[in-house]
């Protein structure tokens, strides 16, 4: 499988019951240079990872579309402390950019 997903103790185990391909890191610091490994390794088109982890590699990750790498494509989901709500923040200022108009979001 090609997938795979970097979390927390508690967020890899069902992923690992499922037969996905798990990372596990206490620490969202630890848990950056573990994406950065497997997306420099190439063995994966398919990442998860939680928002907190995500919000530490938005730059890594626009460098790789600059770059216009197709894969990994990242599926960032909340884990377990809760939403962030950084991802939907992130998802309006791309289709704020790329419309060109800014767009109202209901909050």
């Amino acid at each position: 499988m090609d997938v795979a997903i970097v979390g927390d103790r508690y967020l890899v185990t069902l992923f690992r019951m499922l037969g996905i391909e798990t990372v596990e890191v206490e620490d969202p610091g630890l848990a950056v240079g573990k994406v950065k490994q497997l997306v420099e390794a190439g063995d994966f088109k398919v990442l998860l990872i939680t928002e907190r982890v995500a919000s530490k590699l938005r730059s890594f990750r626009e460098t790789l579309v600059k770059e216009r790498r197709s894969y990994p494509v990242f599926l960032i989901i909340p884990d377990f402390e809760g939403v962030l709500g950084e991802r939907k923040e992130e998802l309006s200022q791309l289709v704020n950019r790329s419309v060109g108009v800014k767009l109202k979001t209901g909050d």
